[in-house]
């Protein structure tokens, strides 16, 4: 695999991104977690349907975050690649296989 730097982003943009990544992995880890509460049947079904639809909003608003920031910087792109951030150095790195 191969990584290419090709940008980077502000440091309130990489938050926002951030915050929304941080979102989407908790959401995903409480739906794994669901089994060990002690919940009705109802409850865990509303429970579920809600964090799925929670999950579902903010990849959505993930992949908003991704193809707003693109057309703003017009970043480098390669069939099969994919651009990934660096949280620390705001950097938006290019992997391609």
């Amino acid at each position: 695999m191969s990584k290419e730097i090709v940008g980077m982003v502000t440091e309130e943009e990489k938050k926002r991104a951030l915050e929304l990544y941080e979102r989407k992995m908790g959401l995903e880890e409480l739906l794994v977690a669901m089994s060990d509460f002690a919940l009705t049947e109802d409850a865990g079904n509303e429970l579920y349907e809600k964090i799925v639809a929670d999950t579902g909003k903010t990849i959505v608003n993930l992949q908003t975050w991704w193809d707003d920031m693109t057309r703003q910087y017009r970043w480098k792109s390669v069939d099969g690649g994919r651009w990934t951030i660096d949280f620390i150095t705001n950097e938006i790195i290019l992997m391609t296989e």
